[in-house]
Protein backbone atom coordinates (compact mmCIF):
# COMPACT_ATOMS: atom_id res chain seq x y z
CA UNK A 1 0.00 0.00 0.00
CA UNK A 2 1.66 3.53 -1.25
CA UNK A 3 0.71 6.50 0.79
CA UNK A 4 1.45 10.03 -0.71
CA UNK A 5 0.96 13.38 0.93
CA UNK A 6 -0.31 15.50 -2.21
CA UNK A 7 -1.32 19.17 -2.66
CA UNK A 8 -3.91 19.91 -5.63
CA UNK A 9 -3.12 23.21 -7.96
CA UNK A 10 -5.51 24.69 -10.72
CA UNK A 11 -3.44 25.81 -13.91
CA UNK A 12 -6.10 28.13 -15.14
CA UNK A 13 -6.01 30.71 -17.93
CA UNK A 14 -8.24 32.57 -20.25
CA UNK A 15 -10.02 30.63 -23.16
CA UNK A 16 -11.38 32.89 -26.24
CA UNK A 17 -15.17 31.70 -26.40
CA UNK A 18 -14.77 30.89 -29.99
CA UNK A 19 -12.03 28.18 -29.57
CA UNK A 20 -13.72 26.90 -26.77
CA UNK A 21 -16.73 26.83 -28.61
CA UNK A 22 -15.26 24.49 -30.89
CA UNK A 23 -13.97 22.11 -27.80
CA UNK A 24 -16.78 21.83 -26.20
CA UNK A 25 -18.78 21.23 -29.26
CA UNK A 26 -16.07 18.00 -30.01
CA UNK A 27 -16.35 17.08 -25.89
CA UNK A 28 -20.27 16.88 -26.37
CA UNK A 29 -19.70 14.46 -29.61
CA UNK A 30 -17.30 11.83 -27.99
CA UNK A 31 -15.73 11.64 -24.81
CA UNK A 32 -12.39 10.55 -26.17
CA UNK A 33 -10.46 13.99 -26.35
CA UNK A 34 -10.11 15.15 -29.69
CA UNK A 35 -6.77 16.22 -32.18
CA UNK A 36 -7.20 19.88 -30.82
CA UNK A 37 -7.56 19.02 -27.09
CA UNK A 38 -4.10 16.99 -27.56
CA UNK A 39 -2.56 19.59 -29.38
CA UNK A 40 -3.81 22.26 -25.88
CA UNK A 41 -3.03 19.33 -23.58
CA UNK A 42 0.19 18.82 -24.84
CA UNK A 43 1.66 22.70 -25.79
CA UNK A 44 0.73 23.44 -22.07
CA UNK A 45 2.84 19.92 -20.80
CA UNK A 46 5.39 21.70 -22.58
CA UNK A 47 5.34 24.87 -20.83
CA UNK A 48 4.89 23.52 -17.95
CA UNK A 49 8.76 21.81 -18.21
CA UNK A 50 9.50 24.92 -19.75
CA UNK A 51 8.89 26.59 -16.73
CA UNK A 52 10.25 24.41 -14.26
CA UNK A 53 13.19 22.89 -15.90
CA UNK A 54 13.72 20.84 -12.31
CA UNK A 55 11.47 18.46 -13.50
CA UNK A 56 12.58 15.02 -15.05
CA UNK A 57 10.04 13.40 -16.97
CA UNK A 58 9.45 10.07 -15.77
CA UNK A 59 9.63 7.08 -18.29
CA UNK A 60 6.69 6.44 -20.23
CA UNK A 61 4.49 9.13 -18.49
CA UNK A 62 4.98 11.68 -21.06
CA UNK A 63 2.38 10.04 -23.67
CA UNK A 64 -0.86 8.59 -23.20
CA UNK A 65 -4.16 9.80 -23.19
CA UNK A 66 -6.25 9.57 -19.78
CA UNK A 67 -10.31 9.37 -19.34
CA UNK A 68 -10.65 9.22 -15.48
CA UNK A 69 -13.89 8.32 -14.26
CA UNK A 70 -15.13 8.76 -11.04
CA UNK A 71 -18.29 6.38 -9.34
CA UNK A 72 -20.01 6.58 -6.56
CA UNK A 73 -23.29 5.29 -5.38
CA UNK A 74 -26.03 7.81 -5.21
CA UNK A 75 -26.53 7.27 -1.45
CA UNK A 76 -22.66 8.63 -0.76
CA UNK A 77 -21.84 5.37 1.46
CA UNK A 78 -18.58 5.06 -0.43
CA UNK A 79 -17.46 8.22 0.07
CA UNK A 80 -18.97 8.68 3.72
CA UNK A 81 -16.66 5.62 4.17
CA UNK A 82 -13.66 7.28 2.71
CA UNK A 83 -13.71 5.39 -0.62
CA UNK A 84 -12.84 6.34 -4.04
CA UNK A 85 -13.71 3.84 -6.94
CA UNK A 86 -12.49 4.93 -10.57
CA UNK A 87 -12.50 3.43 -13.72
CA UNK A 88 -9.35 5.25 -15.81
CA UNK A 89 -8.64 4.49 -19.35
CA UNK A 90 -5.37 4.71 -21.02
CA UNK A 91 -5.25 4.44 -24.96
CA UNK A 92 -7.03 1.00 -24.88
CA UNK A 93 -6.41 -0.41 -21.76
CA UNK A 94 -9.02 -0.14 -19.00
CA UNK A 95 -8.67 -0.48 -15.12
CA UNK A 96 -10.88 -0.10 -11.96
CA UNK A 97 -9.25 1.44 -9.09
CA UNK A 98 -9.94 1.99 -4.90
CA UNK A 99 -8.39 4.57 -3.17
CA UNK A 100 -8.68 6.67 0.40
CA UNK A 101 -8.43 10.32 0.30
CA UNK A 102 -8.38 12.00 3.69
CA UNK A 103 -7.51 15.41 4.51
CA UNK A 104 -4.40 15.41 6.97
CA UNK A 105 -4.71 19.73 7.08
CA UNK A 106 -6.59 21.87 4.75
CA UNK A 107 -5.14 22.03 1.07
CA UNK A 108 -2.82 18.44 2.17
CA UNK A 109 -4.29 15.51 1.56
CA UNK A 110 -3.03 11.78 2.77
CA UNK A 111 -3.86 9.55 -0.72
CA UNK A 112 -3.38 6.20 -0.35
CA UNK A 113 -3.70 3.14 -3.48
CA UNK A 114 -5.76 0.47 -2.12
CA UNK A 115 -6.31 -1.49 -4.80
CA UNK A 116 -6.13 -1.94 -8.94
CA UNK A 117 -7.16 -4.18 -11.05
CA UNK A 118 -7.45 -4.51 -15.15
CA UNK A 119 -10.67 -3.95 -16.88
CA UNK A 120 -11.41 -5.50 -20.72
CA UNK A 121 -14.06 -2.81 -20.97
CA UNK A 122 -14.74 0.59 -19.37
CA UNK A 123 -17.84 -1.10 -17.81
CA UNK A 124 -17.56 -1.79 -14.09
CA UNK A 125 -19.66 -4.44 -14.00
CA UNK A 126 -16.92 -6.72 -14.64
CA UNK A 127 -14.29 -5.90 -11.63
CA UNK A 128 -13.81 -8.66 -9.25
CA UNK A 129 -13.15 -6.78 -6.26
CA UNK A 130 -12.37 -10.35 -3.85
CA UNK A 131 -8.72 -9.11 -3.46
CA UNK A 132 -10.18 -5.59 -2.42
CA UNK A 133 -10.11 -4.85 1.35
CA UNK A 134 -12.97 -6.37 3.22
CA UNK A 135 -13.79 -2.70 4.69
CA UNK A 136 -14.23 -1.23 1.37
CA UNK A 137 -16.14 -4.55 -0.04
CA UNK A 138 -18.75 -4.19 2.97
CA UNK A 139 -19.01 -0.14 2.27
CA UNK A 140 -19.77 -1.04 -1.73
CA UNK A 141 -22.37 -3.69 -0.78
CA UNK A 142 -24.18 -1.31 1.55
CA UNK A 143 -23.97 1.60 -1.63
CA UNK A 144 -25.91 -0.79 -4.03
CA UNK A 145 -25.56 -0.71 -7.74
CA UNK A 146 -22.67 2.07 -8.52
CA UNK A 147 -23.57 4.60 -10.89
CA UNK A 148 -20.87 6.96 -13.19
CA UNK A 149 -21.52 10.41 -11.72
CA UNK A 150 -18.54 12.21 -13.13
CA UNK A 151 -16.14 11.61 -15.81
CA UNK A 152 -13.00 13.75 -16.70
CA UNK A 153 -11.21 13.42 -19.90
CA UNK A 154 -7.68 14.88 -20.34
CA UNK A 155 -3.75 14.28 -21.02
CA UNK A 156 -1.24 13.10 -18.24
CA UNK A 157 1.77 13.78 -17.85
CA UNK A 158 4.41 12.81 -14.79
CA UNK A 159 7.63 13.97 -13.62
CA UNK A 160 10.12 13.79 -10.67
CA UNK A 161 11.30 16.73 -8.83
CA UNK A 162 14.05 16.13 -6.55
CA UNK A 163 13.97 18.79 -3.68
CA UNK A 164 15.49 19.04 -0.28
CA UNK A 165 16.32 15.33 0.29
CA UNK A 166 12.65 14.31 -0.89
CA UNK A 167 11.45 12.46 -4.14
CA UNK A 168 8.76 15.00 -5.33
CA UNK A 169 6.12 13.55 -7.84
CA UNK A 170 4.24 16.00 -10.27
CA UNK A 171 0.91 14.92 -12.19
CA UNK A 172 -0.41 17.11 -14.68
CA UNK A 173 -3.98 16.69 -16.02
CA UNK A 174 -4.06 18.94 -19.34
CA UNK A 175 -6.70 20.18 -20.04
CA UNK A 176 -9.47 18.82 -18.37
CA UNK A 177 -13.14 18.44 -19.23
CA UNK A 178 -16.03 17.23 -17.62
CA UNK A 179 -17.50 15.05 -20.16
CA UNK A 180 -20.80 14.26 -18.09
CA UNK A 181 -21.00 17.96 -17.01
CA UNK A 182 -23.72 19.80 -19.07
CA UNK A 183 -21.46 23.16 -18.17
CA UNK A 184 -19.52 22.09 -20.97
CA UNK A 185 -21.49 21.16 -23.43
CA UNK A 186 -21.42 23.06 -26.54
CA UNK A 187 -22.57 26.76 -26.68
CA UNK A 188 -22.41 27.09 -23.04
CA UNK A 189 -20.90 30.65 -22.05
CA UNK A 190 -20.00 31.92 -18.50
CA UNK A 191 -19.14 35.41 -19.47
CA UNK A 192 -16.29 36.94 -21.86
CA UNK A 193 -14.12 34.27 -21.61
CA UNK A 194 -14.26 30.26 -20.87
CA UNK A 195 -11.55 28.54 -18.29
CA UNK A 196 -9.46 25.99 -19.65
CA UNK A 197 -8.25 23.53 -16.57
CA UNK A 198 -4.88 21.87 -16.09
CA UNK A 199 -4.49 20.20 -12.75
CA UNK A 200 -1.24 19.84 -10.90
CA UNK A 201 -1.00 17.28 -8.65
CA UNK A 202 2.03 17.48 -6.44
CA UNK A 203 3.18 14.43 -4.55
CA UNK A 204 5.38 12.63 -2.26
CA UNK A 205 5.47 9.14 -0.25
CA UNK A 206 4.74 9.20 3.52
CA UNK A 207 6.85 5.97 5.02
CA UNK A 208 4.47 4.67 7.86
CA UNK A 209 6.12 5.99 11.38
CA UNK A 210 7.87 8.88 9.60
CA UNK A 211 7.47 12.43 10.63
CA UNK A 212 5.21 14.44 8.16
CA UNK A 213 6.34 17.70 9.09
CA UNK A 214 10.03 17.90 6.81
CA UNK A 215 7.29 16.60 3.94
CA UNK A 216 4.66 18.97 4.05
CA UNK A 217 7.26 21.49 4.31
CA UNK A 218 8.56 20.15 0.90
CA UNK A 219 5.45 19.75 -0.87
CA UNK A 220 5.04 23.39 0.05
CA UNK A 221 7.97 24.99 -0.93
CA UNK A 222 7.57 23.23 -4.47
CA UNK A 223 3.70 24.90 -4.57
CA UNK A 224 5.38 28.18 -3.89
CA UNK A 225 7.97 27.94 -6.81
CA UNK A 226 5.18 26.50 -9.06
CA UNK A 227 3.15 29.64 -8.81
CA UNK A 228 6.05 31.91 -9.07
CA UNK A 229 6.04 30.69 -12.53
CA UNK A 230 2.19 28.98 -13.33
CA UNK A 231 -1.23 30.79 -12.93
CA UNK A 232 -1.54 28.23 -10.14
CA UNK A 233 -3.88 28.04 -7.27
CA UNK A 234 -4.06 25.49 -4.37
CA UNK A 235 -7.49 23.68 -4.36
CA UNK A 236 -8.52 21.77 -0.87
CA UNK A 237 -10.71 19.06 -3.33
CA UNK A 238 -9.27 18.04 -6.34
CA UNK A 239 -10.87 17.63 -9.67
CA UNK A 240 -12.95 14.62 -9.51
CA UNK A 241 -14.20 15.78 -5.99
CA UNK A 242 -15.36 18.95 -7.40
CA UNK A 243 -16.64 17.38 -10.57
CA UNK A 244 -18.68 14.26 -8.55
CA UNK A 245 -20.31 17.75 -6.93
CA UNK A 246 -21.55 19.27 -10.08
CA UNK A 247 -18.26 20.52 -11.67
CA UNK A 248 -14.46 20.08 -12.57
CA UNK A 249 -13.24 23.40 -12.74
CA UNK A 250 -15.25 25.02 -9.98
CA UNK A 251 -18.01 24.78 -7.49
CA UNK A 252 -21.61 25.39 -9.02
CA UNK A 253 -22.61 27.31 -5.89
CA UNK A 254 -21.28 30.06 -3.53
CA UNK A 255 -20.47 27.98 -0.61
CA UNK A 256 -21.38 29.46 2.61
CA UNK A 257 -20.00 28.71 6.12
CA UNK A 258 -20.51 25.44 8.22
CA UNK A 259 -21.01 25.19 11.38
CA UNK A 260 -18.16 24.76 13.26
CA UNK A 261 -17.28 21.06 14.60
CA UNK A 262 -15.47 21.61 18.08
CA UNK A 263 -15.65 18.14 18.82
CA UNK A 264 -12.74 16.48 20.34
CA UNK A 265 -11.47 20.03 20.85
CA UNK A 266 -10.03 20.61 24.17
CA UNK A 267 -7.78 23.36 24.04
CA UNK A 268 -8.14 26.61 22.42
CA UNK A 269 -5.31 25.66 19.99
CA UNK A 270 -7.41 22.72 19.05
CA UNK A 271 -10.23 24.92 18.45
CA UNK A 272 -8.31 27.43 16.41
CA UNK A 273 -6.92 24.36 13.99
CA UNK A 274 -10.86 23.24 13.38
CA UNK A 275 -12.19 27.05 13.19
CA UNK A 276 -9.40 27.56 10.35
CA UNK A 277 -10.32 24.88 8.30
CA UNK A 278 -14.06 25.34 8.80
CA UNK A 279 -12.66 28.69 7.07
CA UNK A 280 -10.73 27.25 4.37
CA UNK A 281 -13.87 25.58 3.13
CA UNK A 282 -15.72 28.62 2.95
CA UNK A 283 -12.48 30.41 1.70
CA UNK A 284 -11.28 27.99 -1.25
CA UNK A 285 -14.92 26.81 -2.11
CA UNK A 286 -15.69 30.59 -3.69
CA UNK A 287 -12.30 32.45 -4.93
CA UNK A 288 -12.51 30.08 -8.21
CA UNK A 289 -15.89 31.57 -9.05
CA UNK A 290 -14.97 35.19 -7.81
CA UNK A 291 -12.07 34.69 -10.37
CA UNK A 292 -14.59 33.05 -13.65
CA UNK A 293 -18.48 33.85 -13.15
CA UNK A 294 -20.50 36.74 -12.71
CA UNK A 295 -22.41 35.51 -9.67
CA UNK A 296 -21.75 38.25 -7.50
CA UNK A 297 -22.36 36.15 -4.56
CA UNK A 298 -19.01 34.43 -4.53
CA UNK A 299 -17.47 37.65 -3.68
CA UNK A 300 -19.82 37.83 -0.86
CA UNK A 301 -19.44 34.69 0.86
CA UNK A 302 -15.14 35.02 0.43
CA UNK A 303 -15.32 38.44 1.54
CA UNK A 304 -17.63 36.53 4.85
CA UNK A 305 -14.61 34.26 4.75
CA UNK A 306 -12.39 36.80 5.33
CA UNK A 307 -14.29 38.62 7.82
CA UNK A 308 -14.71 35.46 9.83
CA UNK A 309 -10.87 34.64 9.62
CA UNK A 310 -9.80 38.16 10.54
CA UNK A 311 -12.40 37.69 13.58
CA UNK A 312 -11.07 34.72 14.16
CA UNK A 313 -7.24 36.28 14.92
CA UNK A 314 -8.62 38.29 17.35
CA UNK A 315 -10.54 36.03 19.36
CA UNK A 316 -7.10 33.90 19.34
CA UNK A 317 -4.87 36.96 19.08
CA UNK A 318 -1.68 34.90 20.95
CA UNK A 319 -1.37 32.97 18.58
CA UNK A 320 -0.27 35.56 15.87
CA UNK A 321 2.93 34.62 15.29
CA UNK A 322 6.30 36.33 13.56
CA UNK A 323 4.85 34.48 10.43
CA UNK A 324 1.17 35.49 10.32
CA UNK A 325 2.05 39.07 11.21
CA UNK A 326 5.00 39.35 8.57
CA UNK A 327 3.47 37.57 5.28
CA UNK A 328 -0.57 36.62 5.99
CA UNK A 329 -2.20 39.65 7.69
CA UNK A 330 -1.01 42.24 5.10
CA UNK A 331 -2.11 39.98 2.43
CA UNK A 332 -5.13 39.29 3.74
CA UNK A 333 -5.94 43.32 4.41
CA UNK A 334 -4.69 43.88 1.30
CA UNK A 335 -7.33 41.22 -0.08
CA UNK A 336 -10.16 42.38 2.36
CA UNK A 337 -9.97 45.93 1.04
CA UNK A 338 -10.41 44.39 -2.53
CA UNK A 339 -13.21 42.30 -1.90
CA UNK A 340 -14.70 45.30 0.56
CA UNK A 341 -14.93 47.48 -2.58
CA UNK A 342 -16.45 45.21 -4.57
CA UNK A 343 -19.14 44.08 -2.44
CA UNK A 344 -20.17 47.68 -1.40
CA UNK A 345 -20.43 47.94 -5.18
CA UNK A 346 -22.39 45.20 -5.52
CA UNK A 347 -24.95 46.33 -2.77
CA UNK A 348 -24.61 49.86 -3.74
CA UNK A 349 -26.07 48.82 -7.43
CA UNK A 350 -28.30 46.06 -6.41
CA UNK A 351 -30.00 46.98 -3.17
CA UNK A 352 -29.69 50.71 -2.40
CA UNK A 353 -29.45 52.57 -5.33
CA UNK A 354 -32.47 51.12 -6.53
CA UNK A 355 -34.21 51.61 -3.40
CA UNK A 356 -33.07 55.23 -3.46
CA UNK A 357 -34.07 56.04 -7.56
CA UNK A 358 -37.31 54.29 -6.09
CA UNK A 359 -38.19 56.35 -3.51
CA UNK A 360 -37.89 59.38 -5.50
CA UNK A 361 -41.04 60.28 -7.63
CA UNK A 362 -38.87 60.00 -10.84
CA UNK A 363 -37.32 57.23 -11.09
CA UNK A 364 -36.23 57.62 -14.49
CA UNK A 365 -33.81 60.14 -13.77
CA UNK A 366 -31.40 58.07 -11.76
CA UNK A 367 -30.92 56.05 -14.93
CA UNK A 368 -27.50 57.84 -15.33
CA UNK A 369 -26.13 57.36 -12.01
CA UNK A 370 -27.15 53.67 -12.04
CA UNK A 371 -24.87 53.61 -15.58
CA UNK A 372 -22.37 55.23 -14.04
CA UNK A 373 -22.53 52.89 -10.71
CA UNK A 374 -22.59 49.46 -12.75
CA UNK A 375 -19.25 50.97 -14.65
CA UNK A 376 -17.54 51.48 -11.58
CA UNK A 377 -18.99 48.23 -10.18
CA UNK A 378 -17.55 46.62 -13.22
CA UNK A 379 -14.30 48.25 -12.60
CA UNK A 380 -14.04 47.11 -8.65
CA UNK A 381 -14.92 43.57 -10.00
CA UNK A 382 -12.33 43.74 -12.58
CA UNK A 383 -9.84 44.40 -9.89
CA UNK A 384 -10.48 42.05 -7.59
CA UNK A 385 -10.17 39.22 -10.55
CA UNK A 386 -6.86 40.89 -11.58
CA UNK A 387 -5.93 39.84 -7.78
CA UNK A 388 -6.91 36.23 -7.38
CA UNK A 389 -5.48 35.36 -10.82
CA UNK A 390 -1.94 37.16 -9.67
CA UNK A 391 0.94 35.40 -7.72
CA UNK A 392 0.66 37.42 -5.16
CA UNK A 393 -2.52 35.83 -3.88
CA UNK A 394 -1.48 32.51 -5.27
CA UNK A 395 1.44 32.95 -2.44
CA UNK A 396 -1.22 34.22 -0.11
CA UNK A 397 -3.35 31.42 -0.27
CA UNK A 398 -0.63 28.85 0.36
CA UNK A 399 1.12 31.07 3.31
CA UNK A 400 -2.64 30.65 5.21
CA UNK A 401 -2.88 26.84 4.61
CA UNK A 402 0.95 25.96 5.18
CA UNK A 403 0.73 28.39 8.62
CA UNK A 404 -2.52 26.13 9.64
CA UNK A 405 -0.94 22.91 8.95
CA UNK A 406 1.92 23.97 11.46
CA UNK A 407 -0.63 25.40 13.88
CA UNK A 408 -1.98 21.71 13.73
CA UNK A 409 1.26 19.89 14.18
CA UNK A 410 1.87 22.20 17.45
CA UNK A 411 -1.53 21.41 18.76
CA UNK A 412 -1.69 17.63 18.12
CA UNK A 413 1.83 17.95 20.45
CA UNK A 414 0.48 19.69 23.05
CA UNK A 415 -2.95 19.09 23.19
CA UNK A 416 -2.78 17.72 27.15
CA UNK A 417 -0.68 21.03 27.46
CA UNK A 418 -2.31 23.61 26.15
CA UNK A 419 -5.00 26.41 27.75
CA UNK A 420 -8.31 25.50 28.37
CA UNK A 421 -10.83 26.12 25.59
CA UNK A 422 -13.80 26.91 27.26
CA UNK A 423 -11.84 29.58 29.86
CA UNK A 424 -10.76 31.24 26.28
CA UNK A 425 -14.00 30.92 24.83
CA UNK A 426 -16.15 32.46 28.30
CA UNK A 427 -13.35 35.23 28.39
CA UNK A 428 -13.84 36.21 24.69
CA UNK A 429 -17.30 36.00 24.39
CA UNK A 430 -17.82 38.01 28.11
CA UNK A 431 -15.02 41.09 26.34
CA UNK A 432 -17.48 41.31 22.81
CA UNK A 433 -20.64 41.30 25.22
CA UNK A 434 -19.96 43.61 27.62
CA UNK A 435 -18.59 46.06 25.21
CA UNK A 436 -21.78 46.10 23.13
CA UNK A 437 -24.36 46.07 25.98
CA UNK A 438 -22.05 49.47 26.84
CA UNK A 439 -22.51 51.16 24.03
CA UNK A 440 -24.04 54.09 24.11
CA UNK A 441 -28.00 55.39 22.73
CA UNK A 442 -27.38 54.62 18.65
CA UNK A 443 -29.64 57.50 17.78
CA UNK A 444 -27.57 59.63 20.56
CA UNK A 445 -23.82 59.24 18.89
CA UNK A 446 -22.52 59.80 14.99
CA UNK A 447 -21.96 57.78 12.58
CA UNK A 448 -18.49 56.62 12.93
CA UNK A 449 -19.40 55.07 16.51
CA UNK A 450 -22.65 53.64 15.01
CA UNK A 451 -20.36 51.92 12.94
CA UNK A 452 -18.00 50.74 15.59
CA UNK A 453 -21.17 49.24 17.23
CA UNK A 454 -22.18 47.05 14.15
CA UNK A 455 -17.94 46.28 13.70
CA UNK A 456 -18.76 45.25 17.52
CA UNK A 457 -21.70 42.74 16.41
CA UNK A 458 -20.20 41.14 13.92
CA UNK A 459 -17.09 40.29 16.51
CA UNK A 460 -19.51 38.68 18.98
CA UNK A 461 -21.67 37.27 16.56
CA UNK A 462 -18.93 35.50 14.55
CA UNK A 463 -17.43 34.60 18.02
CA UNK A 464 -20.85 32.84 19.19
CA UNK A 465 -20.78 30.89 15.79
CA UNK A 466 -17.44 29.66 16.10
CA UNK A 467 -18.42 28.33 20.05
CA UNK A 468 -21.97 27.35 19.40
CA UNK A 469 -21.14 23.43 20.14
CA UNK A 470 -20.17 24.99 23.77
CA UNK A 471 -22.85 27.71 24.36
CA UNK A 472 -26.41 27.21 26.37
CA UNK A 473 -29.21 26.77 23.63
CA UNK A 474 -30.68 30.02 24.39
CA UNK A 475 -27.36 31.67 22.87
CA UNK A 476 -27.55 29.15 20.12
CA UNK A 477 -30.93 30.74 19.54
CA UNK A 478 -32.03 33.64 20.98
CA UNK A 479 -29.01 35.54 21.40
CA UNK A 480 -27.96 34.86 17.90
CA UNK A 481 -31.09 35.98 16.21
CA UNK A 482 -31.23 38.85 17.81
CA UNK A 483 -27.34 39.30 17.10
CA UNK A 484 -27.75 38.95 13.36
CA UNK A 485 -30.93 41.24 13.35
CA UNK A 486 -28.79 43.86 15.26
CA UNK A 487 -26.01 43.28 12.67
CA UNK A 488 -28.56 43.32 9.39
CA UNK A 489 -30.39 46.71 10.42
CA UNK A 490 -26.91 48.16 11.42
CA UNK A 491 -25.81 47.23 7.99
CA UNK A 492 -28.43 48.82 6.24
CA UNK A 493 -27.44 52.16 7.83
CA UNK A 494 -24.00 51.60 6.83
CA UNK A 495 -25.28 50.71 2.99
CA UNK A 496 -26.84 53.89 3.22
CA UNK A 497 -24.07 56.34 4.36
CA UNK A 498 -21.84 53.99 1.53
CA UNK A 499 -24.53 54.80 -0.75
CA UNK A 500 -24.41 58.95 -0.22
CA UNK A 501 -20.23 59.00 -0.67
CA UNK A 502 -20.27 56.82 -3.75
CA UNK A 503 -22.55 59.50 -4.67
CA UNK A 504 -20.62 62.69 -3.63
CA UNK A 505 -17.91 61.30 -5.83
CA UNK A 506 -20.03 61.10 -8.69
CA UNK A 507 -21.50 63.12 -11.39
CA UNK A 508 -24.83 63.75 -9.92
CA UNK A 509 -27.49 66.53 -10.15
CA UNK A 510 -27.52 68.98 -6.95
CA UNK A 511 -30.95 67.51 -6.84
CA UNK A 512 -30.24 63.84 -6.90
CA UNK A 513 -27.65 64.54 -3.96
CA UNK A 514 -29.84 67.23 -1.85
CA UNK A 515 -32.43 63.92 -2.06
CA UNK A 516 -29.96 61.36 -1.53
CA UNK A 517 -28.99 63.19 1.95
CA UNK A 518 -32.33 63.43 3.05
CA UNK A 519 -33.27 59.71 2.37
CA UNK A 520 -30.00 58.30 3.57
CA UNK A 521 -30.51 60.12 6.92
CA UNK A 522 -33.88 58.83 7.03
CA UNK A 523 -32.47 55.43 6.86
CA UNK A 524 -29.73 55.90 9.41
CA UNK A 525 -32.01 57.46 11.91
CA UNK A 526 -34.43 54.26 11.74
CA UNK A 527 -31.93 51.84 11.95
CA UNK A 528 -30.19 53.22 15.00
CA UNK A 529 -33.39 53.54 16.98
CA UNK A 530 -34.39 49.83 15.33
CA UNK A 531 -30.88 49.17 17.05
CA UNK A 532 -31.32 50.70 20.06
CA UNK A 533 -34.34 48.62 20.76
CA UNK A 534 -32.68 45.24 19.41
CA UNK A 535 -29.65 46.24 21.78
CA UNK A 536 -32.24 46.42 24.52
CA UNK A 537 -33.57 42.38 23.71
CA UNK A 538 -30.04 41.31 23.60
CA UNK A 539 -29.58 38.63 26.61
CA UNK A 540 -25.65 37.58 27.76
CA UNK A 541 -24.54 35.09 25.80
CA UNK A 542 -23.46 31.99 27.93
CA UNK A 543 -20.85 29.61 27.24
CA UNK A 544 -21.57 26.02 28.88
CA UNK A 545 -19.28 24.68 31.69
CA UNK A 546 -16.08 23.02 30.97
CA UNK A 547 -12.30 23.42 32.56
Amino acid sequence: MIRVLEIVLDVVRAVPLAAQADLCAASAASPIPTTASITIARAFADSVSAALPQLAAQDGADSPMSIRRVVFDRSGALARAGWRLAVETRGAAHGVAVSSRRTLTPGVQIVEAIFEAPLEAEDIDGALFDAAPEPFRKALAAAGEPEPVAALAGERHAWRWARDGASVDVVLDADLRDTLAASYEAGDQRGAAAVELHELRVGVAWPEGADSAPLVDVLFACAHEIVDVLPAFVRVTDALERAAAGSASGDVAAVHADPVDLRGAQTAEAALVAIGANISAQWFGNDAGVRDSPNTEFIHQMRVSQRRLRTAMRIFSPWRDAVWNTHIAPELKWLGELLGEARDRDVFVESTLPALAGADTESARWNEVRDAAEAQRAAARARVREALGSPRYAHAALAWLQWLAALARRSGASNEDGRSLHRHAKKRVRRYYERLAQTQKLTAIDEASRHRARIGAKYLRYTLEFFASITSRRTRTQTARTLMRLQSVLGDGNDAAVALRYLERMDAEPYQLGFARGWCEAVKRYTAKEGERLLRELTPPKVSRGA
